[in-house]
């Protein structure tokens, strides 16, 4: 009985370091699963930032294929009671064109008139012949003027009548003056009405027998007109 009791405690120790020896590798398994969960599980279980959600409530344009969408500003109501606006004047745009002033090249009498086709006698030449212009007596060297606004043209000699100047005017006028000398003007030059153009010489060649004069001439278009009449002059008797 001693032996059988002897070999069951043999057994029953073997048994036992084997089942002690188990139960610790138990419990330092869970021990380490423990351990490794509780370093696990805040990472795991610590919840991330939340960002918050908001819903558009409309749906955003596609700017890759959309076109940029542009916002019309309602135009400013007028107040009621604001003023009405004054009616608008009609502009006058006609220009006024003022009459051309015409001064008398000398102050001397007309010895000569204009005769157009008629013929008058020319005591130089002793013949009967036109009369293009117009005579004014003058002393030698007394000044010579404009008998309007224009542009000298030209100034020349010309070998019956001394030295002449044309002068260009408004409404396709010319003047022509002839018999001068001192001339103070030249071609392109501006003048004015009653502006000196020159002196009276001492004679002219061509009509030399009626004394110290200027003959002067004006033509329209080309076409010889009286000097008489510019300057709104009755032609003398």
């Amino acid at each position: 009985m001693k032996q059988y009791n002897a070999k069951h405690t043999a057994v029953l120790s073997t048994r036992g370091f084997y089942t002690i020896l188990t139960v610790c590798g138990l419990i330092i398994a869970v021990s380490a699963w423990v351990l490794w969960s509780s370093v696990a599980r805040p990472a795991e279980a610590e919840p991330a930032p939340t960002t918050p959600i908001i819903a558009p409530t409309e749906a955003l344009p596609d700017l890759s294929t959309e076109q940029p969408v542009v916002s019309e500003q309602p135009e400013p109501a007028e107040p009621a009671d604001a003023p009405a606006e004054p009616a608008e004047h009609p502009v006058d745009t006609s220009v006024t064109v003022s009459a051309p002033v015409y001064v008398r090249p000398t102050a001397g009498a007309v010895i000569t008139p204009f005769s157009g086709d008629e013929l008058l006698f020319q005591p130089t030449f002793g013949d009967w012949r036109a009369h293009a212009g117009t005579d004014f007596a003058a002393d030698a060297g007394e000044g010579v003027l404009s008998l309007t606004d224009g542009t000298v043209q030209d100034v020349f000699e010309d070998t019956l009548f001394g030295t002449c100047v044309t002068v260009s005017h408004d409404a396709d006028l010319m003047t022509t003056y002839r018999g001068l000398t001192d001339v103070r003007v030249t071609a392109g030059q501006a003048v004015s009405a009653g502006e000196a153009l020159g002196a009276c010489a001492e004679t002219i060649d061509a009509e030399a027998a009626l004394g110290t004069h200027i003959h002067v001439e004006a033509a329209r278009g080309g076409a010889a007109i009286d000097v008489l009449e510019l300057l709104g002059e009755n032609e003398p008797e």
